[in-house]
């Protein structure tokens, strides 16, 4: 079989239709089956899809690569081209194929639309207190606080039918539009959420085929979204305007060349459409009895009669084309059962804790109101529990029956829930669960990754792993899909390298990071704890804004430095670190600025020696931060500090005890990630002055904080795997480290005691300080803090807290879907299933599974740029048989691990290999 091209993709990208890039990076996948052709020249022909003209030729380039980068290429803003990809083997074959990719509009030249409505209501805390958790039945009725969305329709005639047409369209406020009453496109509440104030992205669609001769309408429906609705732990309203907004351009190419261009104008009209409210957190009301059938259709002129017209207003906020998958229906799961719990309510149970809808199948008399409240649990008892509290996050819907003899059908449009169970006030008749589906929601990402293996607690993990993933990567990404919904830093940089391995998160996590600089910008580089960050939160005159007054975070503001390095090392695409390394720059400068100035408060400088002074002014440590956050010592009462402790207290006890060494730990790990993604670009005498102070930072560290006896700071296993995984303490005290590292988890009964940014480096460290037996009883444990104990009581994503079920079955009223703790996936595909790479973009890569351990086989993948790498093995007394699948363009090196053998090269070249691993002096393999 000659050479085969699939996957070919611009800007990781499949035929995007507007990109922000007017270059965009071209990659493609190469098989040849049965063969062992290898790649050897390439050539790229690119051509303007409007009049078939070629615009760029590389000629033939010698190069085995699967990218491209088209120097000298640059794009016409609102253009579409086709490129044309040819690459030749080392026998001489040619294999051939092509793509589309199109670029977004660079300016803007329509206005908004903004139809007559009242204000969205400003309510909501503006500090974190008591308040802020209040249940959500102390607030006044919905009704009486939010208005309805707005329906738009502009109405425009055309020739003839169009041979192209593209919608780009955007709005403060969520919008969802259709042309002669059908969708435009497949996504829900576009634009997503974004830092407005800063840039808003807009969405293309191709129409081509909703237009027709003669007469055509646009429709629009606009709600608040996370523009003007209640957003973030605050719940807080009109963050970022009280006023809903739309714009678009309607480019219509027509067969005898001419094109015409639809903007808003006078004649757009609005009108109050069936949904009485609706809210991103509290929910939305549909009243059936007041839809307007057909009024998005040429035929629907009456209903817009009486229709008022909306005003046009300058667009002043930059707008520029929106990147990436669009936020769709991704899955659609059956109700399991419909209960009656022991209080006597009607409770639908889906099965699976999830981000979504639900769409509903009802028939009853006109008038009757059918309310659905959305939990993610219920309690010992079985009965439906609450557990997100706070202001506006009622999570509730509510359908007012039109009474139609056929039954009818309703899902929510522009709002969502975290949830599970669902319960019912006022359905009529007996619910059926083939009537109710949950609708799945989330950025449309692809999944790039599979586990199953001989432990089922283990493939259960990484499956609510990635249903947390899934939940959470929604608009951008969250730490939970029902109480705050807001984009922790922290979160993000502990997940992500979990996050690129099971789903394609390129172009998504390029999007958010574009927000994280341009927040970062308006922070003098400081990255805020939350992006996009909520104005409410975010007024320095308020001394308690942020969080507790927490504004530069460690763990958390590194995320600048983090996410684009591990982005470039699963994706091999240097742009993560071209496009980021200003940020990074202005991070770590911060930090070292920072750290000049500022000292803990215990030191007096009035006292301090010069010594301890200057070790001081290397150290970002002087600075409040979360510290080991959440650690589970500081939370179970199990540490002397602790005693006595309320709940708030305790919560706030690992920032007390660790916040200072937390600090210095990642501005070593920065200037570290800084450092390697200089020189990975070729700025080796940044790279050197990086590495520089990073050294200096280090001896300040460990001369403050290490002890000789391996004991540092508050002596607490997070803080000790910190300064392991960051190289932190000095390689004659590493070992005395080591060993009291490992005193402190047995002395935790052989659990894990790390909190928030120390947990993704846990097993890591004991796994490569000789300790992997002990790596391994942590993964399995199976009482709680664990991953394990989660999973045996039922989770089915992955939890906010270690203990958020009790043995007794009490509930927390906390989140049951937050990812960060999940990252234990990335080790898992790493040291268990043994796929890791070694070089960027996986072209060279560790092929080890760990043949001791708690499987007895193991079938996983993970889809590199390349093509997709596989591991198929089994275990026996004395011996195991592996099967490696290996793309063309990436080398496998294999590691048969600890007391395995096998006598064969471990270099391993594309193909699928069979190897046998013996215990014993003999090993084969075909």
């Amino acid at each position: 079989m000659p050479l085969l091209l699939t996957d070919l993709r611009a800007d990781h990208l499949v035929r995007p239709l507007a990109l922000r890039r007017t270059s965009p990076r071209l990659t493609w996948r190469l098989s040849a089956e049965g063969t062992r052709i290898l790649p050897r020249a390439h050539r790229i022909r690119v051509t303007r899809a409007r009049d078939g003209e070629t615009v760029h030729d590389t000629d033939w380039l010698d190069s085995a690569e699967s990218a491209a980068e088209l120097a000298g290429f640059s794009g016409e803003p609102g253009a579409e081209y086709r490129w044309d990809l040819s690459v030749r083997g080392d026998d001489g074959t040619v294999a051939t194929a092509s793509s589309t990719f199109g670029i977004g509009l660079a300016d803007w030249d329509a206005a908004w639309v903004e139809p007559p409505q009242q204000p969205v209501l400003v309510e909501g805390p503006l500090e974190l207190g008591p308040e802020v958790f209040a249940a959500a039945d102390t607030a006044t009725p919905p009704g009486d606080r939010l208005h309805p969305p707005r329906y738009l329709r502009q109405s425009f005639d055309l020739p003839s039918a169009p041979v192209s047409a593209r919608l780009r369209i955007t709005s403060q406020g969520v919008h969802h539009p259709s042309v002669n009453g059908r969708p435009a496109g497949d996504g829900l509440l576009a634009p997503g959420y974004e830092s407005y104030q800063h840039e808003i992205s807009v969405m293309t669609h191709d129409v081509t085929a909703l237009l027709r001769p003669g007469r055509n309408v646009l429709g629009v429906i606009l709600g608040d979204g996370w523009y003007a609705g209640r957003i973030s732990i605050l719940g807080r309203s009109a963050q970022y305007g009280d006023v809903l907004r739309a714009t678009w351009r309607l480019e219509i190419d027509l067969a005898d060349g001419s094109q015409h261009v639809i903007r808003p104008d006078e004649g757009v009209r609005s009108v109050r459409g069936p949904i009485d409210w609706s809210d991103i957190f509290i929910g939305e009301r549909h009243d059936a009895r007041a839809e307007i059938d057909g009024w998005d259709t040429p035929d629907g002129d009456d209903a817009f009669a009486d229709g008022a017209p909306c005003a046009l207003v300058p667009v002043e906020v930059p707008l520029v084309p929106f990147v990436g998958e669009p936020i769709r229906r991704v899955r659609e799961l059956p109700a399991q059962a419909v209960l009656t719990t022991p209080s006597g309510e009607t409770v639908v149970d889906f099965g699976q804790v999830l981000a979504g809808r639900v769409r509903m199948r009802v028939r009853g008399e006109r008038g009757t109101v059918v309310r659905l409240e959305h939990a993610e649990v219920v309690d010992a008892e079985g009965n439906f529990l609450d557990n997100i509290l706070g202001v506006n996050k009622d999570q509730a819907d509510e359908y007012v029956l039109a009474g139609r003899s056929e039954g009818e059908e309703w899902e929510p449009l522009f709002t969502f829930h975290g949830f599970r169970y669902v319960k019912l006030i006022g359905y009529p008749g007996t619910p059926d669960p083939a009537n109710f589906t949950a609708v799945v929601i989330a950025n449309d990402l692809e999944a790039t990754a599979s586990f199953t293996s001989s432990h089922p607690r283990l493939d259960r993990l990484v499956e609510n792993t990635v249903w947390s993933q899934r939940s959470n990567f929604l608009a951008v990404p969250t730490d939970c899909p029902q109480r705050e919904r807001a984009g922790w830093t922290g979160d993000l940089q502990i997940f992500v390298p979990t996050a690129a391995t099971l789903m394609g998160v390129a172009a998504f996590l390029e999007r958010w990071l574009r927000n994280v600089r341009v927040d970062q910008a308006a922070h003098d580089g400081v990255v805020p704890i939350i992006v996009p960050m909520p104005p409410a939160m975010d007024d320095p005159t308020r001394p308690n804004a942020g969080l507790g007054g927490i504004h530069a975070a460690a763990g958390w503001a590194d995320a600048i430095t983090i996410a684009p390095w591990e982005l470039y090392r699963h994706y091999g695409d240097p742009r993560f670190l071209r496009d980021n390394l200003d940020a990074m720059r202005a991070w770590v400068e911060y930090q070292t600025a920072d750290a000049a100035a500022t000292h803990p408060s215990r030191i007096d400088p009035d006292t301090a020696s010069e010594e301890v002074l200057a070790r001081h002014r290397l150290l970002w440590n002087g600075q409040p931060n979360f510290g080991d956050w959440l650690a589970p010592s500081t939370l179970d009462g199990s540490r002397p500090e602790a005693a006595g402790l309320d709940e708030f207290s305790a919560i706030m006890l690992a920032p007390q005890l660790t916040a200072e060494l937390t600090g210095p730990l990642f501005q070593i790990r920065s200037l570290d990630l800084y450092a390697a993604s200089a020189a990975a670009l070729g700025e080796h005498d940044t790279a050197a002055r990086a590495r520089e102070q990073a050294a200096a930072v280090r001896a300040a560290f460990a001369a403050e904080y290490v002890g000789e006896d391996g004991r540092i700071g508050p002596d607490m296993q997070g803080i000790a795997v910190l300064a392991l995984a960051f190289d932190a303490v000095p390689a004659e005290i590493r070992p005395r480290v080591v060993e009291r590292l490992v005193e402190l988890v047995h002395a935790a009964g052989d659990h894990l005691d790390t909190g928030f940014v120390s947990v993704p480096f846990l097993l890591d460290v004991l796994w490569d300080n000789g300790h992997r037996d002990l790596a391994r009883t942590l993964l399995t444990q199976d009482t709680a803090p664990s991953w394990l104990y989660e999973v045996d009581h039922g989770a089915t994503t992955i939890w906010e807290s270690w203990h958020a079920v009790h043995e007794d079955g009490t509930v927390e009223r906390m989140s049951m879907n937050h990812y960060a703790f999940g990252c234990v996936v990335d080790w898992i595909m790493r040291r268990q299933a043994g796929i890791e790479a070694i070089e960027p973009g996986y072209r060279v890569t560790r092929i080890s599974p760990d043949l001791d351990g708690p499987l007895d086989h193991c079938r996983a993948h993970v889809d590199a740029p390349a093509g997709r790498i596989a591991v198929d093995w089994r275990r026996r007394d004395a011996d195991a048989d592996l099967t490696v699948e290996i793309p063309i363009g990436v080398r496998a090196r294999l590691d048969a691990g600890p007391g395995w053998r096998v006598d064969v090269d471990d270099d391993l070249g594309p193909g699928t290999h069979t190897v046998r691993l013996l215990r014993s002096e003999e090993s084969t393999a075909s």
